[in-house]
């Protein structure tokens, strides 16, 4: 008995067709999950950019609030700094000068009883021995029928740069000087004298250059100045103070102090 093919050549055509279509479907799908895939993946991209550039845009603004800040008070920064520049510069200065008023001070503290200052020279000399001669002799000197009315004068300049540099008149490592006349009632007073002066701060040393008794008409010898010492010791002592201390200081110059008084000390 022989088997007989009952389907029609077109039913079996239109069943591979289909078979064919299924495929191709599965393949359009697959397109379309990958599509949405990758649409996906770019809209947590995007999401991520946008999240990243709104972070940015806050820093930026805290940044420029800051930067604001900052800049509104850099004006007081400047001013700490250029305080500081100034303190700097007048302790600088003042290192470079001779405190004649504090030696005056000490000056009337230690005279004994008895004595008296007729004149009184100050210089500020060289740092060298023969400088620190040369200036004591050309410092201006006071007897009793020229000497002005009692007075201090003090010469200096000074100058603070917006810097820490200072120009000072009187030169660093100067040696200042003091030479005293005066009457005493005594040659033990004038020894007194000597030991009481050494009691000033920065005296590095005395040196008696004459004493000698005065006639009774007031006419004097040696180098003492006999004002007012007529029947007393007429004396002349230089007193020699240590070394300014070295500084910035780059001026030439010489600082003089001169006075003349007739009291008690």
């Amino acid at each position: 008995m022989r088997a007989v093919n009952l389907i029609t050549s077109d039913d079996r055509r239109g069943g591979v067709g289909a078979g064919r279509s299924q495929g191709a479907a599965y393949a359009v799908l697959a397109l379309l999950g990958g599509l949405a895939l990758l649409a996906l993946v770019y809209g947590l991209a995007r999401h991520q950019v946008s999240s990243r550039r709104a972070q940015l845009a806050v820093v930026q603004a805290h940044a420029q609030r800051v930067q604001e800040a900052t800049s509104a008070l850099s004006s007081y920064t400047t001013f700490d700094s250029l305080r500081e520049q100034r303190v700097k510069a007048v302790d600088e200065l003042v290192d470079s000068r001779f405190d004649w008023a504090h030696t005056l001070h000490e000056l009337g503290r230690v005279m004994p009883a008895g004595t008296s200052i007729t004149t009184l020279t100050g210089a500020i000399g060289a740092v060298s021995d023969t400088g620190a001669a040369a200036a004591a002799s050309a410092a201006p000197t006071s007897t009793a029928t020229t000497a002005p009315p009692p007075s201090a004068t003090s010469s200096a300049a000074g100058s603070g740069a917006a810097a820490i540099s200072v120009t000072s008149a009187t030169p660093p490592g100067s040696v200042p000087t003091m030479t005293l006349g005066g009457c005493a009632t005594s040659q033990a007073k004038v020894a007194q004298a000597l030991l009481r002066l050494r009691l000033i701060d920065g005296v590095s040393k005395v040196t008696l250059q004459s004493s000698v008794k005065a006639a009774a008409s007031g006419a004097g010898s040696g180098g003492g100045s006999s004002s007012g010492c007529a029947g007393a010791a007429a004396f002349s002592v230089q007193l020699t103070f240590q070394a300014l201390p070295a500084g910035p200081s780059t001026g030439q110059g010489s600082a003089q102090l001169t006075s003349s008084t007739g009291g008690e000390g």
